[in-house]
C-alpha cells in the first residue's frame, strides 16, 4: 500500500529506490521527480528570505556597534574583504614572491566566488554591493540545491530537513558574510544530487565549480570516484568517469595558474602553509582545546561544542542509510576539519556537513526536534553579530 509524505511525495511504490539506497548504491531517480513543481519550493524560499532579512538586520546592528562607515562593512569583513579584493584586481603579481616567508595574498582565495562578484559589477554596482546582491541570488540557488538533495536523501522529511540546515548556526557566516561558501556549498549539493541521479557530466561540472571556489570541496572528488566505481561495477556505465575527470578541474586549474604566475608549482601549498598555517596536523584539535583552556567562553568553548556537534553529525550519517558517496563526503569533511589548523570545528565548516543535518527530523522526536531548531534559529544571529564585532577575541569565522 502506498503512503504519502508531508511533502507530497509518494513513498513505498518503488522498492528499487529503497533497496538501492540500503545497498549504498546511487539511488535511481525518484519516481515522483517529474511532479516536483515550483510551488513546493516556496516555503523553503520564504524561509530563506526571512533568514536574509534577519542577517541583514544583524549586519546593520554590527555596523552600528563597530562604527563601520556603512552596513556593508560587517558583510565584507574577514575573508569576505579578500574575495572582494580579488574580484576588483584579480591575481596581480604582488604576493607572488617566493624567496621569503609568504603572508596573506590573493592567491589564497579561489576564483569561483570573486568571478561571480565581478559579474555583478557589469550592472553598475560597486564591488561590495555586487557581493551582497550576488550573495542573495546565488544563495537562493544554493538553498534550492540543498532542498533538491534533501528530496533524494530524506524525501519524507525534506522540508523539515532543509529548514534545519538553514537555521544551523554555520549558515550565519555562509549567508551573512561575503564568503565563498554561498556558492561552493550550493555546487556541492548540486553535484551530489546529480551523482545520485546519475547525471555524470553535470555532477562533474558542479564539482569543478565547487573545487574552483573552495579547496575544501576537493573531498567531493571522493564521492565522484565512489559513484563511478559503483556505476561501472554494477552497470558497466563508463560515462560515470566524466564526473571523476571533471570534479578536480577547478582546483587543479587554479593551482596550475598560480604556479605559472609565480614560477613555483607548489606556490599555493606554500602560501597556505606559511600565511594561514594550513597543514596536516593529526593532533591539532587536542592542542587547540588545550591552548584555549584559559580563554573562557571563547576559543575553547567554540572548539569543544563544535567537536561535540561534529561527532554527532558524523556518527548519525555513518549509521544512516545514505549512499556510500554521501557518507564518505561527510566523513572526509570532518577529517579535514580536525587535522587542519586553518579549519577547525567552527560553525562555518560544520555547515559543510549539511547532509548530516538532514537527519535531525528523522532521528529526533518532535518534542526534541522543535526546541533544537528554535534554539539554532535564536543562536544564528548571535553567531553573526559575534563574528562581525568581537571576532578577534573569540575566533575567526
Amino acid at each position: 500500500m502506498e503512503s504519502t509524505s508531508k511533502d507530497g511525495i509518494v513513498c513505498g511504490e518503488n522498492m528499487d529506490f529503497v533497496k538501492r539506497t540500503s545497498n549504498n548504491l546511487a539511488p535511481l531517480p525518484h519516481p515522483m521527480d517529474h511532479r516536483i513543481s515550483a510551488h513546493r519550493f516556496l516555503p523553503v524560499l520564504w524561509l530563506y528570505m526571512g533568514l536574509r532579512v534577519c542577517l541583514f538586520l544583524c549586519n546593520v546592528l554590527a555596523a552600528s556597534i563597530t562604527r563601520a562607515p556603512n552596513w556593508l562593512g560587517p558583510f565584507a569583513a574577514w575573508d569576505g574583504n579578500w574575495y572582494i579584493r580579488v574580484a576588483r584586481s584579480w591575481y596581480v603579481s604582488a604576493g607572488f614572491e617566493t624567496g621569503h616567508h609568504l603572508t596573506y595574498a590573493p592567491g589564497g582565495f579561489e576564483p569561483g566566488w570573486p568571478a561571480v562578484i565581478k559579474f555583478g559589477t557589469i550592472f553598475g554596482l560597486g564591488y561590495p554591493a555586487s557581493a551582497y546582491l550576488m550573495s542573495i541570488l546565488v544563495g537562493a540557488a544554493t538553498v534550492y540545491a540543498i532542498w533538491r538533495l534533501s528530496l533524494e536523501l530524506v524525501p519524507d522529511h525534506s522540508l523539515a530537513a532543509t529548514a534545519a540546515a538553514l537555521v544551523f548556526p554555520g549558515s550565519a557566516v555562509v549567508f551573512g558574510i561575503a564568503y565563498s561558501e554561498v556558492l561552493s556549498i550550493g555546487c556541492v549539493a548540486a553535484s551530489l544530487c546529480c551523482l545520485l541521479k546519475r547525471k555524470w557530466i553535470w555532477a562533474g561540472i558542479a564539482a569543478a565549480v565547487a573545487t574552483g571556489t573552495s579547496s575544501l570541496a576537493v573531498v567531493l572528488c571522493l564521492a565522484c570516484v565512489v559513484e563511478a566505481l559503483l556505476a561501472i561495477t554494477h552497470h558497466q556505465n563508463y560515462r560515470s568517469i566524466w564526473a571523476v575527470v571533471l570534479s578536480p578541474v577547478g582546483f587543479v586549474g587554479f593551482v596550475a595558474y598560480l604556479g605559472y604566475k609565480s614560477g613555483d608549482p607548489f606556490y599555493w601549498w606554500k602560501l597556505q602553509g606559511q600565511a594561514w598555517g594550513a597543514r596536516i596536523d593529526l593532533g591539532f584539535i587536542f592542542s587547540w582545546l588545550e591552548g584555549g583552556t584559559g580563554s573562557g567562553w571563547g576559543t575553547f568553548w567554540i572548539a569543544f561544542i563544535g567537536l561535540v556537534v561534529l561527532v554527532y553529525l558524523v556518527v548519525t550519517v555513518i549509521r544512516s542509510e545514505f549512499p556510500l558517496s554521501v557518507k564518505l563526503y561527510c566523513v572526509a569533511v570532518a577529517v579535514m576539519v580536525l587535522i587542519n589548523p586553518a579549519l577547525g570545528p567552527k560553525p562555518r565548516f560544520l555547515f559543510w556537513l549539511f547532509p548530516s543535518i538532514f537527519l535531525l527530523p528523522r532521528n529526533l522526536r518532535p518534542k526534541v526536534l522543535n526546541p533544537v531548531v528554535i534554539f539554532m534559529a535564536l543562536l544564528l544571529p548571535l553567531v553573526l553579530i559575534a563574528y562581525t564585532t568581537i571576532g578577534n577575541s573569540v575566533a575567526q569565522p
